[in-house]
């Protein structure tokens, strides 16, 4: 019996062919999209592991004001600690680039090359990979930096440089605009004679001895710079380093992400599957019977029933995998970590849980859903499957007080139909929470953009290494200190910048009083704090926690920031009452630029808000293709079910006359209603769901969050969600009009 049964597979597959590729076709690009997220994901994180050994990546570096002496080196050496210098200087590149001048690595943080040689004379380099890519510069080229002209020999990339940014605070990467230069001893040696470059930044990073902690280094570290009067300025362990395996880091949330919605998405289409599954029983009920009346066990049928729908899920899974792990799946997804982060070239690992993923979890879900829903429909007697009796509880009397037919007709049609129903908004809502995350990022992405660059009301802002004792004419000078917030596991800058009374570049008006501050809006926006809470900051150099007061907040996007009177952070860091080592103004100042860290233009921030809006670009674009093609899918599908399960009634309306507009409005403008109504509760949940998760996303990024929606949006959605609606129900026309009066004699007695 099992041979014939398996005989009208075929068959089956041919009579739904339609509904049946549409599945396929589904879970195919939810599969692919999964495996190529999460592959993608995979391979980043398998390749980074292999790579440290080659880049001999740091534990960590640290900043002192002045280098270290062969001494104060052989001290915190004799543990078995590696120190390199890593001291660089930054070179204009033009109007608006820069690139960061070092010397050949030897042995800490070492270059891998993607193409070419080190350098090996006095005017040769090797340029960061990044910076190349986005200025199209390859080997051969000649560049001109800081004054000087380089034949770029060798094009690659350094771990403790992996998210190349300029500064360790800055939101977003700017490729474009700054990257990496490495140059031989003595052609740096050279640079730095002749004079009129930016101060050196004395840079040690570290390789930590056998049981060596950082703490540990971090204690003998401070000791030394005691007793020597040198001023530690930074210590940063890899951990804390989001320059460091920033890729890996980023892919972990991917890798988490895109498994969870795989998950969903492959319930979702089991649960639709079932419902196909028993609208098939239900129509075929007369020969299940029969079946059973000649000794067909129940397993059998059971077994069979399951049969097709495992086997499209099979066949969906295949070809989603295959694509997964084609070029045009992981080859592409890792572009978009190649197109942000400077990472050598990673073989593409092909993790073996995704093709369990891929290949086996799609049948055994859709085995189950379907074993479980289908069941019931298989326990009745043979008599009564023959006949096709309707359980009582298919039609349960509800009263309905309307004198109109048509809306009487409606209502029960929908309850006749609730399992449908049901499927069609939970794969509105599903689909809406992928069309939430786009929509998320692209409203905080866009908010971004706008308030950093309204919030920024000065021109430059210029950060001093060692200021002078008078004040440059036409700038305004503030203290700058960076301490540091965890969030969710991740280490964020947090910008600690003093303020005179009356600033003409910040909006902020704080007490003078050491104990207070005032917060800006993005620390708000991310956890929520108001005035009176107590917030506290770490200053990872000293190892030393501040807590403040906050006395209000202030409007001011970049970054997370807190504002302080300047004499009152003084007094807190312990520095001079004239001490200063910012200065901001509307125009550029003539400073010494020996004496400055960095110079921040409005634009550099205008800049670096854009990188990051179309970095994300990618993301928003995929998770608004996903998620309409997902809700145009199953709403398609589950209204051509609840056609089909209603053919009998449509045929017999239509022996009594009734015109095609007249049954278009009884069965299809019914489901109007379910759709309406479910927008109205699936649109504001799923972007309250997804408001709530979507923190988690941006967790390593110390920026804004603004995630509100301006009312247009909602009716934007709620609008493409009756258009979705519309759409399908001009298609399903068609299916009504094939619905002849015939279907009555099929199904009579």
């Amino acid at each position: 019996m099992r041979k014939v049964l398996n005989k009208r597979l075929p068959r089956d597959f041919k009579a739904g062919w339609g509904r049946y590729l549409a599945l396929i076709l589904v879970i195919a690009m939810g599969i692919y999209i999964v495996i190529s997220i999460v592959g993608a994901a995979e391979t980043v994180l398998h390749g980074t592991d292999e790579k440290r050994a080659v880049f001999n990546t740091q534990d960590g570096f640290f900043t002192v004001q002045h280098p270290l002496s062969d001494n104060d080196a052989d001290k915190l050496t004799r543990d078995g600690t590696q120190l390199q210098e890593e001291f660089s200087t930054d070179l204009t590149a033009g109007s608006d680039r820069k690139l960061r001048m070092f010397k050949n690595r030897e042995s800490i943080d070492k270059l891998i090359l993607s193409e070419g040689r080190l350098a090996e004379k006095t005017g040769e380099c090797v340029l960061e990979k990044r910076y190349a890519e986005c200025n199209e510069i390859s080997v051969g080229d000649e560049l001109t930096a800081g004054g000087s002209s380089f034949t770029v020999t060798g094009i690659g990339c350094v771990s403790d440089y992996e998210q190349p940014k300029d500064k360790l605070s800055d939101t977003a990467v700017e490729s474009q605009y700054f990257g990496l230069i490495f140059v031989t001893d003595e052609c740096y040696e050279n640079m730095r004679s002749h004079g009129g470059l930016p101060a050196e930044e004395y840079v040690c990073a570290y390789k930590l001895g056998s049981g060596v902690t950082n703490e540990e280094l971090k204690e003998k570290l401070k000791s030394l710079m005691t007793e020597t009067g040198n001023n530690l300025l930074s210590f940063v362990s890899a951990d804390d380093n989001k320059r460091i395996e920033a890729a890996a880091g980023n892919r972990l949330m991917h890798r988490s992400a895109g498994l969870a919605a795989g998950i969903i998405i492959l319930i979702l289409f089991g649960y639709v599957i079932s419902v196909f599954v028993v609208h098939h029983i239900e129509s075929e009920s007369s020969v299940i019977g029969a079946l059973y009346s000649l000794g067909v066990k129940k397993q059998d049928l059971l077994r069979h029933y399951i049969t097709l729908p495992s086997i499209v899920a099979f066949i969906g899974g295949m070809i989603g995998t295959g694509l997964g792990f084609s070029p045009i799946g992981i080859g592409s997804k890792l572009h978009d970590a190649y197109d942000h982060f400077s990472l050598p070239q990673y073989d593409i690992y092909y993790a073996p849980y995704l093709l369990i993923y891929g290949l086996i979890l799609p049948p055994i879900i859709s085995a189950a859903v379907n074993a479980i829903v289908i069941n019931k429909r298989l326990s009745r007697t043979a008599l009564s499957l023959i006949k096709n009796e309707q359980s009582p509880s298919n039609y349960r009397q509800f009263n309905i007080r309307s004198k109109s037919f048509i809306t009487v007709f409606r209502i029960r049609q929908i309850l006749r139909e609730i399992r449908s129903a049901i499927t069609v908004v939970v794969g509105m809502f599903v689909s809406l929470l992928v069309v939430m995350l786009g929509l998320d990022c692209l409203v905080m992405c866009s908010a971004l953009k706008t308030d950093n660059a309204a919030d920024t009301h000065y021109e430059y802002m210029y950060l001093y290494k060692s200021p002078d004792k008078d004040t440059p004419e036409g700038g305004e000078i503030a203290f700058v200190k960076t301490l540091s917030t965890e969030c969710k596991g991740h280490t964020l800058d947090v910008t600690v910048i003093g303020l005179s009374e009356g600033s003409r570049y910040f909006d902020a008006r704080p007490e003078k009083d050491k104990s207070q501050a005032v917060i800006n809006n993005s620390l708000v926006q991310r956890y929520g704090y108001k005035a009176g809470d107590k917030v506290t900051f770490t200053d990872r150099a000293s190892d030393t926690d501040y807590t403040f007061t906050v006395s209000d907040t202030a409007q001011y996007s970049p970054g997370f920031t807190i504002f302080m009177d300047i004499g009152s952070m003084r007094e807190l860091f312990c520095e001079d009452k004239d001490y200063y080592n910012a200065v901001f103004s509307d125009e550029k100042l003539d400073i010494d630029e020996s004496r400055l860290y960095s110079i921040t233009s409005k634009a550099d921030i205008e800049k670096s808000a854009g990188v990051f809006a179309q970095q994300m670009s990618s993301l928003i674009r995929t998770m608004l293709i996903v998620g309409i093609v997902i809700f145009i899918v199953v709403m398609y599908l589950m209204m051509g079910v609840m056609i089909d399960r209603s053919s009998f009634g449509i045929s017999l309306i239509k022996i009594f006359g009734y015109r095609r507009k007249e049954i278009r409005s009884l069965y299809l403008s019914g489901n109007l209603m379910i759709v309406c109504i479910g927008a109205l509760i699936c649109i504001p949940l799923a972007k309250l769901v997804m408001d709530g998760i979507y923190p988690s996303f941006v967790s390593n990024v110390a920026c804004s969050m603004v995630l509100d929606f301006p009312p247009y949006m909602y009716l934007i959605v709620y609008a493409a969600v009756l258009a979705v609606y519309f759409i399908s129900s001009a298609l399903l026309t068609r299916k009504l009009n094939k619905i002849t009066p015939a279907e009555v004699l099929k199904n009579r007695e």
